[in-house]
């Protein structure tokens, strides 16, 4: 009886980065799809927020991707998608602002006539980002990524998914470390860290299922630091904004910074606490 061949099987070809990335943007570019005709029709409080998160994880799947898909093609897609970013943020900002205003309290003439001021810039904002969505600004940005995952990804720039997921955290998560020293009363450097702790929450949730447990626990750290950084950066643009208002007198100026320090007081402590937790895992 003849010996029976040993058949050895073929190796199997770890998952590949560029095939993840490229299903993650267009899963993100069907969210745009279907949250800019929302925009338009108007009447749904979540739609203009749904389009800026998808728009902004998209942003931030083809950043970890540039060595994958090329640096010039995914610089170019998202600098049209920022646009139209810009727009919902500045539309988002307006109206925390205005419910923060409200919430104060103040009572006065001025204050009154400079919220209604606001709130007409409010309505051109948001008529701003319709008319960029009419003109086809969104339509622009998918349709470069629709450019950009036509062709397979170059041999050359392909990694192993794993290895290049934890390298990707682990860049986000280095760059939190001179950040996390931002002091308490500055406001640029505590935005620029609420941006670090964004990049590394979405980064971490794009390769959730590539990560080992300690790093998708990242994303929860991330998470809870940028509420609370998020919470102080709307208080100070707020304070900037009665800063520069015309409308306002001495007297009302006064009196709403007077509040707007106190939640400012409330919500350092809350940061702080954070903050201090989050230090032994912190870089």
């Amino acid at each position: 009886m003849s010996a029976q061949p040993i058949v050895v099987p073929a190796p199997i070809d770890p998952p590949r980065a560029g095939p993840f990335l490229g299903a993650a943007l267009r899963a993100l570019s069907s969210r745009i799809a279907e949250a800019a005709p929302r925009v338009l029709a108007g009447g749904d409080d979540e739609a203009v927020h749904d389009l800026r998160v998808a728009i902004r994880r998209a942003r931030i799947v083809l950043r970890v991707g540039r060595p994958v898909f090329g640096s010039f093609r995914a610089d170019e897609t998202r600098r049209v998608l920022r646009d139209v970013q810009a727009a919902t943020g500045a539309l988002r900002d307006e109206e925390v602002l205005l419910e923060l205003i409200e919430s104060l309290g103040v009572d006065r003439a001025d204050v009154r006539v400079w919220i209604d001021a606001r709130r007409r810039r409010e309505r051109r904002l948001r008529s701003a980002l319709r008319s960029g969505i009419q003109r086809g600004e969104v339509g622009h940005g998918r349709a470069l990524i629709d450019a950009l995952l036509a062709f397979p990804v170059k041999p050359s720039r392909e990694r192993p998914l794993e290895k290049f997921a934890l390298r990707s955290v682990e860049t986000a998560w280095a760059a939190l470390g001179p950040l996390r020293r931002a002091p308490i009363g500055d406001a640029e450097a505590l935005h620029a860290l609420r941006i670090g702790c964004k990049r590394l929450r979405y980064t971490v949730e794009t390769f959730d299922g590539c990560l080992p447990p300690e790093k998708v626990a990242l994303a929860r750290v991330a998470s809870r630091l940028q509420s609370c950084l998020g919470d102080l950066h709307d208080i100070d643009v707020a304070v900037a904004s009665i800063g520069r208002a015309r409308a306002l007198t001495d007297l009302a100026r006064r009196a709403l910074a007077v509040e707007l320090q106190r939640a400012r007081g409330e919500n350092a402590g809350k940061y702080l606490a954070a903050l201090a937790e989050a230090l032994p895992a912190l870089p």
